[in-house]
């Protein structure tokens, strides 16, 4: 465990991108203004965004609508003008297109309230109806294709999924929340298309009870093995998280 400083001074920005290889050009962008200092970087599709400010009942940061939304964070550790390179980035990618507008936060309300909204999804899409979610990574520079051929094949077993989809583009995590009657069809299909595409089925929140049938696209017959020889060697009477991951272990 290593302990960090706090930070001197921090933003963020939510901007409205055209498209994700836009978002990937300015995630590089603001990479190479500000370094290690972009300590955040999430994408949100428009129903997600929209679907949050109405549940929050806040006003929307930005009017423009476009097809992905993006929430950045700059920290600054030292007397670096990090947060001032961090914002003409952000002015820089607007006038070369990868951004179409953009708010920058001017005070700690400002810088908190933009968090709420994207921490607020989880919350949003709990409310909602023929919901499900997996949380899956996907290699940098497949996910632009990957999102668009995940979504192509899941409108084709039903038309009418909203796609509430949210998360970490910096390391190509995504929350791929779907609503939809037939979500159980339409998760099988995408989780298929993560490990066509390179990726896995569980990024940050593990395989669990609700990914076992899916555990084989992500991991061989002989890593799954192994895994059920090193549970078995640290948990022999199976006492430990029970049926999580393997059944009767």
């Amino acid at each position: 465990m290593r302990l960090h400083p706090k930070p001197l001074d921090e933003a963020n920005a939510f901007v409205a991108v055209p498209s994700v290889g836009a978002a990937l050009a300015l995630l590089k962008r603001l990479r190479g203004a500000v370094g290690p200092g972009l300590s955040a970087f999430e994408i949100m599709l428009p129903q997600a965004y929209e679907g949050v400010t109405g549940f929050l009942g806040m006003p929307r940061p930005l009017a423009a609508q476009a097809p992905f939304y993006v929430l950045a964070e700059v920290q600054s550790f030292r007397d670096d003008q990090a947060i001032e390179r961090f914002s003409a980035s952000l002015m820089e990618g607007l006038e070369e297109g990868v951004a179409e507008d953009a708010v920058v936060s001017q005070s700690p309300r400002e810088f908190q309230s933009l968090w709420t909204m994207r921490d607020s999804c989880a919350d949003y899409v709990r409310t909602r109806d023929h919901i499900i979610g997996g949380d899956v990574s996907v290699p940098l520079h497949r996910i632009e294709a990957f999102l668009g051929a995940s979504q192509a094949a899941v409108r084709r077993i039903d038309p009418e999924t909203e796609f509430l989809v949210f998360g970490h583009l910096g390391d190509g995590n995504l929350h791929y929340v779907i609503a939809t009657p037939k979500a159980r069809d339409a998760m099988e299909t995408v989780y298929r298309m993560v490990a066509e595409s390179g990726g896995s089925i569980a990024a940050e929140h593990g395989i669990g009870i609700d990914k076992k049938p899916w555990l084989h696209l992500s991991r061989s017959a002989a890593e799954i093995g192994t895994m059920r020889r090193l549970k078995a060697a640290l948990d022999p009477k199976g006492i430990l998280n029970r049926g999580r991951i393997f059944d009767g272990a």
